[in-house]
């Protein structure tokens, strides 16, 4: 594999589920269709994919749509904020001022209490909350 275009987007956690979810599933017909067990050439990568998505379903990424990520980033689009600080709210999914704080650069500087209060309400009314401790979401 070639890296063709370094650092031309960001992925969010979410993205990176959803791919790895889907290249298995490829594997695994691909495999059917050639009457094998699976079709990867490298069990280094297949134990790396199983690794990363083991633990990606143990983030808010598990519980998040592209249709709750898109209208988070309409909601939020209000907010002069970067797109690292973005990525983040997006795969942290704070759920307290202090850990927007650890989000968001110099925040009490940039905002008012009122637009963080406000922010948090945006995150919580579009993220959902990740999976509870000990809960796997797809797991397979």
């Amino acid at each position: 594999m070639k890296v063709l275009n370094p650092r031309t987007a960001f992925l969010s956690d979410y993205e990176v589920l959803k791919h790895l979810t889907e290249t298995k599933a490829r594997y695994i017909a691909l495999g059917q269709s050639q009457g094998t067990a699976h079709a990867m050439k490298s069990s280094n990568l297949e134990t790396i994919m199983k690794e990363v998505r083991d633990y990606l379903q143990t983030t808010p990424a598990a519980t998040q749509s592209e249709e709750a990520i898109s209208n988070f980033m309409h909601e939020i689009s209000t907010f002069a904020l970067e797109k690292a600080e973005l990525l983040m709210m997006v795969n942290c999914r704070p759920s307290s001022i202090a850990e927007l704080d650890c989000i968001v650069e110099e925040m009490d500087q940039r905002f008012s209490e009122e637009e963080s209060a406000e922010m948090l309400r945006v995150v919580k009314r579009n993220l959902p909350p990740g999976p509870k401790e000990g809960d796997v979401i797809g797991s397979g």
